[in-house]
């Protein structure tokens, strides 16, 4: 894959599924603790699909509150994984990394739904596929799984943004 797209067009490059450890997650989203919600990259297919992991520890900052008496993780939390691993997917499809001013940012959330809860010490699986991407905005499918059970599922519209 071309890394150094200067012309921000979509890459047609997927080759073989790439991998990813939480450093090199890092290494590809803006935000910082407490709010990386990717442990890893499974699977992913530039211009297509990821597929990531979150280990849901009880340690985390959002069960002092989201449930002090029984911990659930909130459904922001489980869409900024979701976004967070379409963010991942869409850097090696257009080849713009961190260090670019451009990003796409969520722009809605769009059928959503949350089919059970996710707890401290399961493993969440995400996976996020395409539906449509343009220059200025994308459109995706996203599904979170605890073991084979559905926990989330819905769409999330993302536009492109210059900071």
């Amino acid at each position: 894959m071309n890394s150094d797209n200067e012309s921000g067009k979509l890459l047609a490059d997927a080759s073989s599924p790439v991998t990813m450890t939480f450093e090199e997650v890092k290494a590809h989203l803006k935000q910082r603790f407490p709010f990386i919600m990717v442990d890893r990259v499974l699977e992913l297919e530039p211009g297509k699909r990821i597929k990531t992991l979150k280990n849901v520890a009880g340690n985390e900052i959002q069960f002092l509150g989201h449930f002090p008496e029984f911990a659930i993780m909130p459904g922001t939390s489980i869409i900024e994984a979701i976004g967070q691993s379409a963010s991942i997917l869409f850097s090696h499809t257009t080849g713009k990394g961190m260090d670019s001013k451009e990003f796409m940012a969520l722009a809605a959330v769009n059928d959503m739904r949350f089919l059970v809860p996710v707890l401290p010490g399961h493993t969440m699986i995400m996976e996020v596929n395409i539906v449509k991407m343009t220059e200025e905005a994308a459109l995706v499918e996203g599904v979170a799984r605890v073991e084979d059970t559905v926990v989330t599922r819905g769409k999330l519209s993302f536009a492109r943004i210059t900071v």
